[in-house]
């Protein structure tokens, strides 16, 4: 085996230790017995969603030319007693897809979410799911994940990881902070947040080293700042503005990103409208 053979196994073994050691403290605390509150039966909810935005940013990639038409993206999701269902899907006005550069409207990306989520301790919230990606003109793709996140008085942080198991295997480790900020007028309140990804590829056709094209790339990839000022209307509804700025974490990262990003570029900053529902 050789150095680097040995690098990326002893990579791939602290990922396997983490997700288990994750998912051995959840199901353990799962079983101590359940507060109270937690005990009251609680009924099936359902939200809704559809953003309207200048650009699709995953993970610090941008998968839609950015200034040449926009990106409509709706969200229903089902949910009962911590589990929940989730459908997103993503429609570019002006899709720029590089693998055939075919311009005009498409629908070309429907993703499948299915979790479950439990207040393990105070304030300390454990999720596991699958993630089914239905992608146009590519490989289709699934992940699974395990996460946690815990409530401070003045700060939440979440930690997830996601492997990748279906055509481009590999790993994603998300850092998550975020705070909602109430103002003192019409319910209104302002979302910030902060998003930090590192991957951990095994698949070097479809995330190649820079300058290295016969390595997968592995690093620090990408963080984003965003924000979304939240205005209630009524009981269920709520419209929200909201702007995200997307950068490289790394020289490496900016040229992948450039590399793999439908308008060429390394930084992305992005914005549009959120109307909501939830029930």
């Amino acid at each position: 085996m050789t150095s680097a053979e040995r690098t990326r196994s002893g990579k791939a073994l602290v990922m396997s230790l983490w997700m288990a050691g994750m998912l051995l403290t959840m199901f353990g605390m799962a079983l101590t017995p359940a507060r109270a509150a937690e005990e009251e039966e609680a009924g099936p909810t359902a939200s809704l969603y559809v953003d309207f935005l200048t650009q699709y940013v995953w993970r610090g990639y941008a998968l839609s030319d950015n200034g040449k038409g926009m990106v409509i993206q709706p969200s229903m999701t089902f949910g009962y007693k911590g589990f929940s269902a989730n459908i997103w899907g993503n429609l570019d006005t002006n899709d720029q897809n590089p693998v055939d550069r075919e311009e005009g409207v498409a629908w070309n990306e429907t993703d499948f979410t299915l979790s479950y989520s439990r207040e393990i301790l105070p304030s300390l919230t454990g999720s596991v799911g699958v993630i089914y990606y239905a992608l146009d003109k590519v490989d289709d793709s699934f992940e699974v994940y395990l996460g946690a996140s815990y409530a401070f008085p003045w700060l939440t942080v979440g930690l997830t990881g996601y492997r990748e198991v279906s055509h481009y295997p590999g790993w994603w480790l998300q850092l998550d902070l975020s705070r909602n900020f109430p103002l003192p007028c019409y319910g209104m309140s302002i979302d910030v947040g902060t998003t930090w990804i590192y991957q951990d590829s095994d698949d070097k056709a479809a995330y190649p080293k820079p300058n290295q094209p016969d390595k997968a790339f592995s690093g620090l990839l990408s963080g984003t700042l965003s924000a979304a000022l939240n205005i209630p209307l009524g009981k269920y509804f709520t419209v929200s503005p909201k702007v995200g700025y997307a950068f490289p974490l790394s020289g490496r990262a900016k040229d992948l990103i450039e590399t793999l990003s439908w308008d060429g570029a390394g930084d992305h900053v992005y914005g549009g409208i959120r109307i909501s529902a939830a029930f």
